[in-house]
């Protein structure tokens, strides 16, 4: 009986190291036209911190998401997709920072969607109208495009590693820009059609102009008769600093993904993706901003982040490149049945306050609207509040009798930067 359990055991340990050593392909199969159901889930536990009075503030932020979708593989290269159609069938998000609660939803009207990553950007636009910011920043979740080159790419068995591609930390970790990483990934096991490993590892890069440090623990799942990674769990700590358009923030993020192999949907049959790639991403890609009061609403680029909003204004920061660019200020001006002289605009604001005016360099009333509203522009240079500075103030008024004060501030190194991107969002102006 002994003899006979002990070889038992030596050829249960012989299989074990059979397994063990086992070499499967780390690859995903073609993925143009695979569809798949995703879930993603999304919970962040942190503080955002502030300066207040002269003192750095530490707020509780608390954020959870829930993403379901289809999506189909429009386009991919060097084993990533580039471009992809989804149809959103929930896309929730409630953020809590201390006893402030924020409710963010994806209306149904945008549940169709085209994602699109080149040149290690990445953008969501809905063909069937423009998003708003809010909406933009609830559908920048985990890049699933980007997901199957976290795989190695080639032959493995268990313990082998391998350093996972800088475009594939740059898209996954939701950076403008890569200073260094050394994320890697491991092969831990496979048993039956499935093969389970780990990434780790550490990341610095750019986000929105601010420094971030990323610690990565995350774990996945590939099936390796689809050919699929099926499941992923992300885990991420983030030191981010202060930047010109968001607050310093440490957190820890979880992201769980479960991504299921599916047959084309009717939804995003051939005709559907060809009449979505058909509207021009160009004009898509604007997002529109409206008055929580109704008042007054525009277009304008992504670059444009929405930084701070008052009942009587509200503020944006343009950004290049994770360059700070210029602010824009948009303000209710009082009613009148007829505009001022564009003289009288211009001597006014060249007495606003803080504001010492040195030159000026532009003073128009024939700016374009599209919705046949008078606009003038006055550009000067000088100093606010001490400070080397151009403005541009815009009056716009309306056949209704309302009126909009937009200003524009940039330092003068930057103005070559702006390059008609504050016009546009004039030109897009609507008052009611």
């Amino acid at each position: 009986m002994t003899s006979r359990l002990f070889f038992c055991v030596l050829a249960v340990g012989c299989a074990a190291q059979a397994a063990h050593a086992q070499t499967v392909l780390l690859s995903e199969g073609p993925l143009p036209k695979s569809c798949f159901r995703i879930e993603l889930s999304m919970d962040l536990v942190g503080a955002v911190r502030v300066q207040q009075e002269g003192k750095t503030v530490s707020m509780k932020q608390t954020a959870a998401a829930k993403h379901v979708f289809l999506e189909r593989i429009v386009d991919a290269k060097d084993g990533v997709a580039e471009k992809s159609a989804r149809l959103y069938q929930k896309a929730e998000a409630h953020i809590a920072v201390e006893k402030e609660i924020m409710q963010r939803s994806l209306r149904p009207e945008r549940s169709w969607m085209i994602a699109v990553r080149t040149k290690d950007v990445a953008l969501a636009y809905s063909p069937k109208g423009l998003l708003t910011q809010e909406e933009m920043e609830l559908t920048e979740h985990l890049d699933t495009l980007y997901l199957p080159g976290l795989l190695s790419g080639k032959d493995a068995k268990p313990g082998d590693t391998w350093k996972v591609a800088g475009n594939v930390v740059n898209a996954l970790c939701d950076l403008d820009g890569l200073v260094h990483h050394d994320l890697t990934g491991k092969l831990e096991a496979v048993a039956g059609d499935q093969a389970t490993g780990k990434i780790f590892g550490q990341v610095e890069g750019i986000d929105l102009g601010a420094t971030v440090h990323i610690l990565v623990q995350a774990r996945f799942t590939f099936d390796l008769k689809e050919k699929r990674i099926t499941f992923l769990e992300w885990k991420q700590s983030d030191q981010r600093q202060q930047g010109p358009v968001n607050p310093a923030l440490s957190a820890d993020v979880t992201y769980t993904l479960r991504r299921t192999p599916i047959e084309e949907p009717k939804e995003l049959g051939d005709d559907a993706v060809a009449a979505a790639l058909a509207v021009g991403l160009d004009k898509m890609s604007l997002l529109h901003y409206r008055d929580p009061k109704g008042g007054f609403e525009f277009q304008h680029g992504r670059d444009w982040h929405l930084v701070g909003q008052q009942d009587n204004q509200v503020g944006f920061r343009l950004m290049a490149r994770g360059d700070f660019v210029a602010q824009m200020s948009v303000m209710r001006y009082k009613k009148a049945d007829k505009v001022m002289a564009l003289d009288e605009f211009a001597d006014l604001m060249s007495k606003a306050r803080g504001w010492e005016q040195e030159a000026l360099l532009e003073k128009t009333d024939k700016v374009p609207g599209d919705h046949g509203h008078e606009i003038y522009r006055v550009g000067a240079s000088g100093k606010l509040d001490g400070v080397a500075a151009v403005q541009y103030f815009h009056l716009v008024h309306a056949q209704s009798d309302e009126q909009l004060l937009v200003t524009i501030t940039l330092r003068p190194e930057q103005v070559q930067h702006l390059r008609g991107r504050d016009l546009a969002v004039l030109r897009s102006i609507a008052l009611k």
